[in-house]
């Protein structure tokens, strides 16, 4: 009887003694915890930058009363920050939501909107060239680069629609009568490029000066009241049939462009339409370029959106497009 009761004592006494350990403990905890606890009413901060674009450096403040750590996530996969007043850079345009933590307990989220930087046009990486006005088919024309700092050079004649030479001093000869573009771009930069318009004269319009051509008699003719003449024209034996190109509304061209910017069409599916020539010049925001070109830029950018189109053609009814002008939002490119 005595064994069994001294094993009771002990076991009631370990008992006793973890109780004790574990209060002891629960104690120390809550002492620390009340040691370090700092209340935060109100999380707030601000940002203090009026641009609020890629590239720009953004600052970020915190204004949390009694605030002591930080954790800044800006919404946008970087490290997180432990500083007061970080400071960041933002890559890409896009809505982010900012979360502040103050002293591991408070949050508080913002929604910041970054907008795409304006580009600052340097009129002085265009490239400078002259051209005349016209030039009959079959005859050279000798082009040469002025511009400073050149090393490389891509020259289009308006007839290909690839590049035609890549020289400073080049030469082409025409072989279609018709406007064509000429386009230089230096030193690889297709942000800068430009354009001269030629007028290609076919070698039969070559106008003949009326004073130079001998002078003919010709006999009065004799006209009969009562029996009038009748003349019968035949119609000429080489009269130009007019090829008739297939007619496309604005809007199925705007939905044949977007299906270009998914990679669904390219620019040659468009040369019936252009009568063969998809390198004919239009303009895109108030900025002159080429179709393929524009068709170039706009591959693979999915978020393109056609904003407004207009069509001009041909005024010999044959439906043939000559210029378009676009109004479009692209990212990063012919932008307003």
């Amino acid at each position: 009887m005595t064994k069994y009761s001294n094993a009771s004592n002990h076991i009631d006494k370990s008992v006793i003694y973890v109780f004790l350990a574990v209060f002891l403990i629960s104690v120390s905890v809550f002492a620390y915890r009340y040691s370090i606890y700092s209340p935060c009413k109100d999380v707030n901060f601000a940002i203090n930058t009026k641009e609020r674009t890629v590239e720009t450096l953004i600052k970020f403040e915190d204004l949390t009363e009694q605030a002591q750590t930080w954790q800044w996530d800006f919404g946008d996969d970087t490290p997180k920050s432990s500083q007061k007043t970080p400071f960041h850079i933002y890559k890409e345009p896009g809505e982010y939501t900012v979360k502040l933590l103050v002293n591991n307990i408070c949050e508080r989220t913002e929604v910041i909107t970054i907008e795409q930087k304006e580009e600052v046009i340097d009129s002085t990486k265009y490239p400078v060239f002259n051209v005349q006005k016209t030039i009959k088919v079959g005859q050279k024309l000798i082009v040469k680069d002025e511009t400073d700092n050149a090393s490389t050079w891509e020259w289009r004649f308006g007839e290909n629609a690839g590049v035609d030479a890549t020289s400073k001093n080049a030469s082409y000869i025409y072989e279609k009568p018709g406007l064509k573009s000429i386009t230089l771009i230096v030193n690889g930069d297709e942000n800068f490029i430009t354009k001269k318009i030629i007028d290609v004269i076919p070698i039969k319009e070559v106008k003949e000066d009326i004073l130079d051509k001998p002078k003919v008699f010709v006999k009065p003719r004799v006209v009969i009241k009562d029996k009038p003449d009748i003349v019968i024209k035949d119609k000429p034996d080489g009269a130009e049939k007019i090829k008739k190109i297939p007619y496309i509304s604005e809007s199925d061209f705007s939905k044949k462009l977007m299906r270009v910017a998914k990679e669904e069409m390219s620019a040659k599916q468009f040369s019936e339409y252009f009568c063969g020539d998809i390198n004919k010049p239009i303009i895109v925001n108030g900025k002159n370029t080429t179709f393929l070109l524009f068709c170039e830029k706009i591959s693979g950018k999915k978020r393109t959106k056609i904003k407004k189109l207009q069509i001009f053609r041909s005024n010999k009814g044959s439906n043939c497009i000559t210029n378009v002008t676009i109004d479009c939002k692209i990212p990063g490119l012919f932008n307003d």
